[in-house]
């Protein structure tokens, strides 16, 4: 898209694989599903008392979290909210370090120092979510101008939630982002509320994508239950950040089909978007393209979700073992070595 262009496009892909790498569908379809899982199972374990503080799940997000990490390269950096447990999967972190992180367990990626869902790893150069959202946004920033600063051909994902927008750090990394054409990509994950404000509430805008215009750079709104439509939006966003024509918006439209944390009965919902969405779950959905494209055919979908179902219960059972932190260590991590 030219400068300053906002494309409104919520139109499913049509479930088109001509073309595409059917490895590459499969994995999407592979992570979606163990998001899926690993999240069911970690709301079990919650209702149980396994889990220490609230639980935020990313329960029809999968499209978006997934479809956008899958556009990236290994190097490039991430920056996710409570909402993309798909993202640090797709990277390779492993279900049992989530888990353990909300347990608070001396081998989650932050050591036990938060026991909630402030984590990421380094080495996959997955940023821990900040509090509160978009916090990340500043930082994606800072690691876009490092990257563009020291020459090296990264891009920097971030996503933040509808209400973020219209928080004032979300205009200013926009606005400097745009003036200096960092390689951003930001994503916003429309869910129609933030926390129990229903978007009427925060923005007039009428699309959130629109909102890229402010600041000369292109926006689009796809599909968020669609996961190809996420993945091309992101991949045309990520081409434009790499040829160094700079930041762009990407609003995926989705429904939080939970509360925003699971102590939260999220009774305050219009009930029609609950009906409306329940039958739009991107799972389903990405699974019936690629059965009706040939990519998958109803054995390998059985063993995928009975293979993620399995993962998440040997996650649960290692998370458990794991040791608490010792408390003589309380002061390692505070200052560096």
């Amino acid at each position: 898209m030219a400068k300053g262009e906002t494309k409104t496009d919520k139109a499913s892909s049509g479930g088109t694989l001509e073309g595409r790498d059917p490895d590459l569908l499969r994995r999407i379809y592979e992570v979606m599903v163990l998001t899926r899982a690993v999240e069911d199972r970690m709301v079990a374990m919650y209702r149980g008392g396994d889990l220490l503080g609230s639980l935020y799940t990313g329960h029809w997000h999968e499209a978006i979290s997934v479809g956008a990490a899958s556009a990236l390269r290994p190097d490039d950096y991430l920056a996710p909210i409570h909402r993309d447990l798909g993202a640090h999967l797709w990277r390779g972190m492993e279900a049992w370090q989530v888990m353990a992180s909300f347990m608070g367990k001396a081998t989650s990626p932050t050591g036990g120092r938060d026991g909630t869902l402030h984590y990421g790893r380094l080495d996959l150069n997955v940023y821990n979510l900040p509090s509160h959202i978009p916090a990340n946004f500043p930082v994606a920033t800072g690691m876009a101008f490092a990257a563009q600063y020291r020459g090296q051909d990264r891009v920097c994902l971030a996503f933040c939630g509808d209400g973020s927008t219209s928080r004032a750090d979300f205009h200013e990394a926009l606005s400097i982002a745009s003036v200096q054409k960092l390689p951003n990509i930001f994503i916003i994950e429309n869910n129609q509320y933030a926390y129990s404000t229903p978007l009427s509430l925060t923005s007039n805008s009428e699309t959130l994508s629109a909102k890229a215009a402010a600041y000369g750079i292109p926006g689009v709104t796809v599909d968020g239950t669609d996961a190809l439509a996420v993945h091309d939006a992101v991949a045309e966003a990520v081409a434009r950040a790499r040829a160094g024509e700079g930041p762009s918006i990407v609003e995926g439209v989705t429904m939080r089909m939970h509360g925003h944390a699971e102590h939260d009965p999220a009774d305050y919902v219009v009930k029609e978007l609950y009906e409306e969405y329940s039958k739009k779950d991107p799972v389903e959905l990405f699974e019936n393209v690629l059965l009706k494209g040939g990519v998958l055919d109803d054995d390998t979908v059985k063993k995928v979700r009975e293979d993620a179902r399995q993962a998440a219960i040997a996650a649960r059972r290692k998370a458990l073992a794991d040791p608490m932190p010792d408390p003589s260590n309380i002061e390692d991590g505070v200052y560096a070595d």
